[in-house]
């Protein structure tokens, strides 16, 4: 039977090895790993290099962060479109592994920095910088305020500068400005162009329109999109902040004296340093050259008033000897303030900086050590931060605990505002995208937490709202209508006057379609008292008379006689048709050639640096996991 064989077989050798391996593989392997699939969650492997869904979100941040810091609040509208997110965010992977190729060959071409240079290059920091010189406390303190360690940072630095190696030659190759690329550049920019212009007043084709009230009833039925009245809500809120809470500090003499003994570096006056300098502009033939020559008179011992004569583009260089008056750190562009206190000897010249302005030659004149004042000279200013101090303490506290309240009795801010000491408001109807309203019921932060679904169908208390570093907010809703339609008898004034703008447009559209076609066929066109011509005018970039748009049209026509192309300029038709192209002179185009030189250098660095990690690419095995990529997305999604 069946069963004898298999229980004969069991007492087999061939059994016995097969159960062993079975054994061994679940000592060695765990059975975890039998009944948990191992799943890859990295979004990307490049070689060796993972790059983490840790590492991905916590660069995202750190680059919305540095774009909130540049743009402001007008990139939470950016933030709150959920494919623009996902661009971004794939925007960030994607440098990620640009970075992670680019030292994935570096290490491939065998270069290797050593322990010293790494150490030399963390000490030569700025940002790690007291009392002029390197200070490690900073740096520990620094490093950790990154959310970072020692180790991990020089550990950066190390693969830094190693990628610094390969790319640095051929970023400085790659920067060099013809003078022809700028010269033919600045041509293109001073150029104006001269046109007619065939412009229609709407007003004057809207005053000819008679619309029925069929007509009107009609316009309104297609257009239901045009007339809806927006969804609204309404809830009570209060508001804390730092501001109105400084009304409630209290000063005293002995209190300011020891918060001035505890915050004396917050007050201390900076070291600054006086200085002129011999200017070449990069305008100037040879400017470097020249700029060499001017230093070793310098150190020959010739007068820095007779070289400068002889050799600065300043003007002014006769009367004010060059002098840039009393600096302090920061001051100066980066190349110009390492310089300047990186000279030891009043009297000492630095070495030729070359930037986009020139070559500059800085001598120092006069240094004027940091000091600590005393509390009387800047009493006033102390007792400003003490304030601020004591106020940011006070909202600290009151928002703490204005949560947990509004946590344990969820249906009502009363309860809160009472222990807070501060008042429940109401907002009236508010719309979302309403700017007209006050503060904060104008914000986007506000705005956005109102309307959300789970806020205002529960009818409890929100979340802390954060309004900046200095104020929140918190809200009940009690009311929510959804957006409507408008009923027509209250908006037929306004659908006759869109109605008439929407006619009397795609008329003028017509006209001026018409003069158009007949322009390019060269034969005079048929105009009547609407349209109004201005023949031959010469418009500039950056002409304050014309709609900037208007203006790119302008200069985005084809270089063709009789060429033409429709936009609108003040909210009027227009037809725009080139006549002829003019350059400007020698003195508008030098101008041109100053802003010019500096954005096509960023622009060249820019383009070569892309290379070299596209290159980096091209030579490294990238893996993308699309799988944990979508989980990264969809995870941070519903976060958001």
């Amino acid at each position: 039977m069946l069963t004898d064989k298999l229980r004969d077989g069991a007492h087999g050798k061939v059994f016995k090895i097969i159960f062993w391996i079975i054994i061994l593989s679940f000592i060695f392997a765990g059975v975890g790993n039998y009944l948990i699939p191992r799943l890859n969650t990295d979004p990307v492997e490049i070689g060796d290099i993972k790059i983490s869904a840790n590492q991905w979100n916590s660069s995202y941040q750190d680059q919305v962060r540095a774009m909130q810091n540049q743009y402001g609040p007008s990139i939470h509208d950016m933030l709150e479109n959920p494919e623009a997110v996902k661009v971004l965010r794939m925007q960030v992977l994607e440098r990620l592994i640009d970075n992670a190729a680019l030292a994935s060959e570096t290490y491939k071409q065998g270069i290797r920095i050593g322990d010293e240079q790494v150490k030399d290059a963390i000490r030569k920091e700025k940002a790690f910088f007291k009392d002029g010189k390197f200070n490690n406390d900073v740096f520990l303190a620094t490093v950790k305020n990154m959310g970072s360690s020692p180790d991990y940072f020089a550990q950066q630095m190390r693969a830094s500068l190693a990628q610094e190696t390969i790319a640095e030659p051929v970023l400085r190759s790659a920067s060099t400005v013809y003078p022809y690329e700028v010269e033919l550049l600045a041509k293109l920019f001073a150029q104006s162009r001269v046109v007619d212009l065939y412009s229609i007043n709407i007003k004057d084709i809207r005053d000819t329109i008679n619309l029925s009230d069929d007509e009107i009833k009609k316009f309104y039925d297609e257009h239901h999109d045009k007339f809806m009245a927006p969804a609204t809500v309404k809830f009570n809120y209060v508001v804390l902040s730092v501001n109105d809470l400084k009304k409630q500090v209290k000063v005293d003499e002995g209190k300011l004296e020891e918060y001035f003994n505890l915050n004396q570096t917050d007050f201390t006056i900076p070291e600054k340093r006086e200085c002129s300098q011999i200017l070449i502009k990069a305008s100037t033939a040879d400017f470097e050259k020249k700029a060499n020559e001017a230093l070793a008179m310098l150190n020959e011992g010739k007068s820095f008033e007779s070289v400068g004569e002889k050799y600065s583009d300043d003007a002014d260089f006769k009367k004010t000897h060059g002098s840039l008056g009393s600096l302090e750190k920061g001051n100066l562009s980066s190349q110009l303030d390492i310089a300047l206190f990186s000279l030891e000897k009043v009297g000492s010249y630095s070495k030729v900086i070359v930037d986009n302005a020139g070559a500059h030659i800085i001598r120092l004149d006069g240094i004027t050590k940091e000091r600590i004042p005393a509390l009387a000279d800047v009493k006033d200013q102390v007792k400003e931060k003490f304030i601020d101090a004591q106020a940011l303490d006070l909202y600290t506290q009151k928002s703490s605990t204005f949560t947990d309240l509004a946590y344990e009795n969820p249906d009502s801010l009363d309860l809160a505002a009472e222990k807070a000491e501060v008042k429940v408001q109401q907002s009236g109807a508010v719309a979302f995208g309403d700017e007209s309203l006050p503060w904060p019921l104008n914000t986007r932060e506000v705005q956005k937490v109102a309307f959300d679904e789970n806020v205002r169908t529960s009818n409890q208390n929100s979340n802390i709202i954060q309004l900046g570093n200095d104020a929140c907010a918190f809200i009940n809703v009690t009311e929510y209508k959804d957006a409507s339609l408008k009923k027509f008898e209250d908006v037929a004034a306004e659908v006759k006057t869109v109605a008439a703008d929407a006619i009397a447009f795609d008329k003028a559209q017509e006209k001026l379609e018409a003069i158009k076609t007949a322009v390019s066929k060269n034969e005079i066109p048929a105009t009547d008292g609407v349209v109004k011509l201005n023949a031959n005018q010469t418009i500039a970039r950056g002409d304050a008379a014309y709609d900037p748009k208007f203006i790119y049209d302008v200069f985005s026509v084809v270089n063709k006689e009789n060429s033409g192309v429709i936009s609108s300029n003040k909210g009027n038709p227009t037809l725009i048709v080139l006549k002829s192209v003019k350059t400007e002179g020698d003195a508008e185009i030098e101008k041109y050639s100053q802003f010019i030189r500096a954005q096509l250098v960023q622009f060249k660095v820019e383009k070569a640096n892309s290379m070299i990690h596209m290159g980096a690419r091209e030579l490294s095995d990238i893996k993308y996991n699309e799988d944990a990529i979508k989980l990264v997305n969809s995870q941070n999604s519903s976060a958001d």
